[in-house]
């Protein structure tokens, strides 16, 4: 673990030293370390990437915190893997919200509009990872059904966020923020929308409303399919990937409120092996 004199050295590449007046870890987040520094001028969110280097998800950031979409990324040591950003005040997004704000659907599509095309996300082969977990083999038939029903379906590209759950949407009196672009690339903008659809475990009407909204806020140069049913095979997925990534690493509280929304998804018959 860092300690806080090793933190105020890493700081003071982007900062005066004596300017720090708080150096606290932010427990939010389980792929990363992630600092509150504050200053007497400012707040700056210090990480550390515990994986790898997202200079995709970054050069993103940087572009799209023009449009208030994201904080900006002010200092990276790729070295080190550590990046400073300026520090968003607010809450998490909560999930009693009975639809999406309009507001955050045009930042998404700003997101899914970034001129960058990468190597597409492969879902069939990030679910392979799991294919030994319990999940994965309890649910394989509709694993393999709702592979099938999108391989079918036309591919709504776009540079997706593709870790949208809610803890990584901050809202404050100025609006809602996306942070966390770690997993940021290419893939059908669907795999956002479920994400969405999931963490603030929306009512069928108001995913009904999401899909109709999106297509509201695109321009008429993109294509978009507006499917219930794709929304429901990708939700499905999502779900799969998320219990797999929380049971892998024993948090159970997550787990568990996400198998439901699961089980709840295929007792009600929308996914057919």
């Amino acid at each position: 673990m860092i300690t806080k004199t090793e933190l105020i050295k890493i700081c003071s590449a982007f900062t005066e030293a004596q300017s720090i007046v708080k150096c606290e870890r932010i427990i939010n987040g389980f792929s990363n370390h992630n600092f509150l520094i504050r200053t007497e001028q400012q707040s700056y969110l210090l990480k550390y990437y515990k994986t790898h280097w997202p200079n995709i998800g970054l050069e993103a950031q940087r572009f799209l915190s023009g449009f208030s979409v994201c904080p900006a990324p002010i200092w990276l040591d790729k070295v080190n893997q550590h990046a400073a950003f300026n520090y968003i005040e607010g809450d998490v997004a909560q999930s009693h919200i009975s639809s999406i704000p309009r507001s955050l659907i045009n930042k998404l599509v700003q997101v899914h509009n970034y001129d960058i095309k990468t190597e597409p996300m492969d879902i069939a082969k990030e679910l392979f990872c799991y294919q030994q977990s319990l999940v994965y083999k309890q649910y394989q038939p509709q694993i393999e059904a709702a592979l099938k029903v999108i391989s079918r379906m036309s591919f709504d590209e776009g540079f997706c966020h593709n870790d949208l759950v809610k803890e990584n949407i901050i809202v404050n009196a100025t609006g809602m923020y996306l942070i966390d672009f770690e997993y940021a690339k290419t893939n059908d903008v669907y795999f956002d929308l479920a994400s969405l659809a999931v963490s603030f475990n929306l009512s069928e009407h108001s995913e009904s409303i999401l899909l109709a909204d999106y297509k509201k806020c695109i321009s008429g140069e993109f294509k978009f399919t507006q499917s219930i049913d794709k929304l429901n095979n990708y939700k499905l997925l999502y779900l799969v990937l998320c219990v797999g990534w929380y049971e892998q690493r024993a948090i159970s509280n997550k787990s568990v409120e996400l198998r439901a929304q699961l089980d709840d998804l295929i007792s009600q018959n929308k996914i057919k092996p």
